[in-house]
C-alpha cells in the first residue's frame, strides 16, 4: 500500500508540474527571472541616432499636435541636403493619418519622395466575436479592426511600419512582431501582410549596407521575445531643435540609422521596458532597441507550453527515478546543481534564438524537495483528503434532510426547494457553456456550483417555523367564508319576520335583501380572485361598511375588522400581518445555519440562502441590499425562486402560469430593478422545451 501512494505522490508533483508550465501559472515571477539573467546589455549601436522633440524643442516651437508638418518636411531636407552624408533610413516615429494644412502635408510628402523614409502607422486592434473553422463562436480579443494610415500623398512616397508596442500581461514590453496579416477586408488599405516599423527600417538598412536580411523565427501568434542593447537615456539622443537650428549638421547622421519620435513626458509614448525595471523608456528609444536586436540576432522563441510543459515534466522525472532514495544531504546540493547547470544552458540557448523558463524549473526542483521532505507525510494526508470528503457527504446529507423536513411540511411546496436548486444549477451551468464560447466573464467552478446548490437547498429552511395556517392559505379569508355567509342569512331571515311583522316596509326589507346578497357575490368573487383590479376594490370598500340595523336601534356591521383586512388584500391571500409572519423566515432561516457550522468548502452557502428575497433596486428585504451589494450566486437563487412560484402547480393561492407569461412577468420585474434581467433570460434559455413536446411549461 506504502508503495502505491509513493508512486500516486509522483505522479500528482509531475502533472502538477506540467499544469504550471502549460498553462503559465509563474510568468510574471519567470519573467522577472529571464530578464534579468538573460539580459545582455552591451550598450547602444553608434549605427542608430534618435532626433528627440524633447522639451527644448516644444518650448521653442509649442504643441506638437499643432505644428505644421513643415517641420518634419525641413528636417527631412536638411538630413538628406547632402548626398553623401544623408543618412541610410529616417523613421518617423509618428502616426500623421490626418491632413492638417494643404502646404505643410504637401511639403512633407514632398520631402520625402524618392528618399528611404520609413512612417509609423497604427493598429487597431477591438475585440470581436468570430467564428471558428467549426463554426463555434469565441472572443477574438486580438481582432484587427482597423489600420491608421499615413495621409494619402505621405503614403504614396513612403515605406510604412505599424508602431504598435506590445504589452505582455505584466506591463512590460519585451515582445514584437515582424508583420501582421491583414483582414481580407483591409488589404486593399495595408496590404495583405503588414510590416513593423523596426523590422522595415531594418531591412532597408540591410539593404542599403549589403548586409543580410535575417527575420526572427516566432511563435504560434507570430511573436519573438527581444534583448535590450540599452537602458532609457543611453541611446545618442539630439533635439528636434537642435538640428532645425544648424547647431548639429547633417554630416552627424551620414550612413545612420534616424530616429525622429517623441521625447518629452507629455506626448505619453513612454512604457515599462523589460530592461530597465522601474524607468520608463520613451517609445522611439523601444524602437531602437529592437532595431539593433534585429541587427544582432538578440532576438528568442520560447517552446510551446505544453513542449515546455513536457520537457521539464521529463527532467523532474529523471530527477525523481535519481534521487528517490537518495538522503536530503545529497538530495540538496544535487538539486542545487541542476538549477545552475540549467540556468547557464538558458542562457547560453538565449544568444542562439532559444528561450528557456527559469522559474519553472526552479519551483519544479523546489516541489520535488519538499515531496521528498514531506513523503512521509502523504499518507496522512490522503487519509485528510478522505476526510474532508466524508465531511461533504454529511453537510449534503444534512441539507437533504433539512429540504425533506420543510417541503413535506405541506402539500402545497413538496417540491419548490428541489426546483430552485435544480434551476440554480441550469442557469450555473449555461454561464459556463457560454464562457466556454468566450461570450461570459463568470465562470462556476465545481465548489462555486455546489455552494450555490446548496444555498438554493438551504434558501426556505426558516418556514419550518412558519405556521401552517399561513403556508396553506387558499384563500383570503381561509374558511370564514360560512360563517360569513351563516351572518349574513340571518340578517336576511331577521328582515323577513320584521317586514311580516310589519314593523319594517317593503322598501327597507328589498335595500337589507339586496345588501346581503350583494355582501355575499362580492365576497366570494373577491375570495377566490388572484388580483383584484381597482373598480373591484371601490366597490368592495362600499360594501364592507354595510351593517345591519335592527328593531332597536343596534347596528351590527355585515363584516368583522379581521374579515376586512382579508378581503382588501390586493393580492394574493395574505394580510400584511400574516405576510410579515412568511417573510420571516429569511430572518429564522439565518439564525438557523448561524448555528450550523459550514466547512469553508460551503462557506458561503448561508449567505446566498439568506439573501433570495433581496432585490437590486434595494426593496428587497431582509436587509434591503442594493445591486452593489449582492453577488451572482444570490441573483440566480431569487430569480429561480420566483420563476418557481410562478410556474409551481401545487401553489394554494393560484394557478400555475404558462412559461411565456411567467417569463414576462419576471422580465418586468428585472425592468423595474428588483432582479437580474441577465440571469432571467439565462432562465429562460434553459429551460425552453424540447422542439414538437406541445406543452407551454
Amino acid at each position: 500500500m506504502k508503495k502505491h501512494l509513493y508512486k500516486l505522490g509522483y505522479v500528482i508533483v509531475i502533472v502538477l508540474i506540467f499544469m504550471l508550465v502549460a498553462f503559465e501559472s509563474l510568468y510574471s515571477i519567470d519573467m522577472f527571472l529571464t530578464d534579468h539573467l538573460y539580459s545582455r546589455l552591451d550598450g547602444p549601436s553608434s549605427s542608430i541616432v534618435i532626433i528627440g522633440v524633447d522639451e527644448e524643442t516644444l518650448s521653442k516651437y509649442g504643441n506638437f499636435t499643432l505644428w505644421s508638418r513643415e517641420k518634419l518636411a525641413e528636417l527631412l531636407n536638411r538630413l538628406y541636403e547632402d548626398g553623401e552624408n544623408a543618412p541610410c533610413v529616417v523613421g518617423l516615429d509618428f502616426i500623421l493619418s490626418d491632413h492638417y494644412s494643404e502646404s505643410g502635408d504637401s511639403a512633407l510628402a514632398e520631402a520625402a519622395k524618392g528618399r528611404d523614409v520609413v512612417i509609423g502607422t497604427n493598429i487597431v486592434y477591438r475585440g470581436a466575436v468570430e467564428t471558428d473553422e467549426n463554426g463555434e463562436k469565441f472572443y477574438n480579443k486580438g481582432h484587427i479592426s482597423d489600420v491608421e494610415m499615413p495621409y494619402a500623398e505621405l503614403s504614396e512616397v513612403t515605406e510604412k511600419g505599424f508602431t504598435n508596442e506590445f504589452i505582455a500581461s505584466d506591463g512590460y514590453i519585451r515582445y514584437s512582431r515582424n508583420s501582421v496579416v491583414m483582414p481580407q477586408e483591409l488589404r486593399g488599405k495595408a496590404g495583405s501582410t503588414h510590416e513593423s516599423f523596426a523590422y522595415r527600417i531594418y531591412e532597408i538598412y540591410q539593404a542599403r549596407t549589403g548586409e543580410k536580411i535575417t527575420a526572427p523565427s516566432v511563435n504560434n501568434e507570430g511573436q519573438f521575445q527581444f534583448l535590450y542593447s540599452g537602458e532609457s537615456g543611453e541611446y545618442s539622443v539630439v533635439s528636434l531643435d537642435a538640428v532645425l537650428s544648424g547647431k548639429i549638421p547633417a554630416s552627424a547622421f551620414k550612413d545612420r540609422i534616424v530616429l525622429v519620435g517623441a521625447y518629452a513626458p507629455g506626448l505619453q509614448d513612454s512604457y515599462q521596458a523589460a530592461s530597465d525595471r522601474g524607468n520608463f523608456m520613451y517609445g522611439v528609444e523601444i524602437h531602437a532597441n529592437l532595431i539593433q536586436a534585429y541587427m544582432y540576432e538578440k532576438t528568442m522563441v520560447s517552446l510551446g507550453p505544453y513542449q515546455a510543459a513536457a520537457a521539464i515534466s521529463l527532467l523532474i522525472v529523471l530527477l525523481f527515478v535519481l534521487l528517490r532514495k537518495r538522503v536530503l544531504f545529497i538530495t540538496l546540493p544535487v538539486s542545487l546543481a541542476a538549477a545552475v547547470i540549467y540556468t547557464a544552458a538558458g542562457r547560453i540557448l538565449s544568444g542562439h534564438g532559444i528561450y528557456l523558463s527559469l522559474a519553472y524549473m526552479y519551483f519544479s526542483l523546489l516541489l520535488m524537495i519538499l515531496y521528498f521532505i514531506m513523503e512521509k507525510y502523504l499518507r496522512e494526508l490522503i487519509a485528510n483528503y478522505r476526510y474532508q470528503e466524508e465531511i461533504k457527504e454529511q453537510m449534503w446529507s444534512f441539507t437533504e434532510a433539512m429540504t425533506a423536513a420543510i417541503d413535506e411540511r405541506t402539500p402545497y411546496n413538496v417540491s419548490h426547494t428541489r426546483n430552485v436548486a435544480k434551476y440554480s444549477g441550469m442557469i450555473a451551468d449555461h454561464i459556463n457553456a457560454l464562457h466556454e464560447k468566450g461570450l461570459e466573464e463568470e465562470y462556476f467552478s465545481v465548489q462555486r456550483r455546489e455552494q450555490l446548490v446548496m444555498g438554493a437547498l438551504l434558501h426556505d429552511v426558516g418556514k419550518v417555523a412558519v405556521p401552517l395556517s399561513v403556508m396553506n392559505k387558499e384563500t383570503r379569508l381561509d374558511g370564514r367564508e360560512k360563517a360569513i355567509e351563516s351572518r349574513l342569512k340571518q340578517y336576511q331571515l331577521e328582515a323577513r319576520v320584521a317586514l311580516l311583522e310589519g314593523r319594517k316596509d317593503e322598501a327597507w326589507y328589498q335595500r337589507a335583501e339586496a345588501e346581503a346578497d350583494e355582501a355575499l357575490s362580492l365576497m366570494y368573487k373577491v375570495n377566490g380572485a388572484g388580483f383584484v383590479d381597482e373598480e373591484t376594490r371601490a366597490r368592495l370598500e362600499t360594501v364592507l361598511n354595510y351593517e345591519y340595523t335592527d328593531d332597536e336601534g343596534n347596528r351590527r356591521p355585515f363584516f368583522t375588522e379581521e374579515e376586512k383586512a382579508c378581503l382588501r388584500i390586493v393580492k394574493g391571500t395574505l394580510t400584511d400581518e400574516e405576510r410579515r409572519i412568511m417573510q420571516s423566515h429569511v430572518e429564522i432561516t439565518e439564525r438557523i445555519l448561524k448555528k450550523v457550522h459550514f466547512n469553508k468548502y460551503f462557506a458561503n452557502s448561508p449567505v446566498y440562502a439568506v439573501q433570495h428575497h433581496e432585490c437590486l433596486n434595494g426593496k428587497g428585504y431582509p436587509r434591503g441590499l442594493t445591486a452593489e451589494e449582492l453577488c451572482t450566486e444570490s441573483r440566480i437563487i431569487a430569480v429561480a425562486d420566483i420563476c418557481d412560484a410562478l410556474l409551481a402547480e401545487d401553489r394554494p393561492y393560484k394557478k400555475p402560469i404558462p412559461r411565456e407569461k411567467a417569463f414576462d412577468i419576471m422580465r418586468s420585474m428585472a425592468k423595474e430593478g428588483n432582479i437580474d434581467g441577465r440571469l432571467v433570460e439565462y432562465l429562460y434559455e434553459c429551460t425552453k422545451p424540447e422542439e414538437g413536446s406541445g406543452t407551454d411549461k
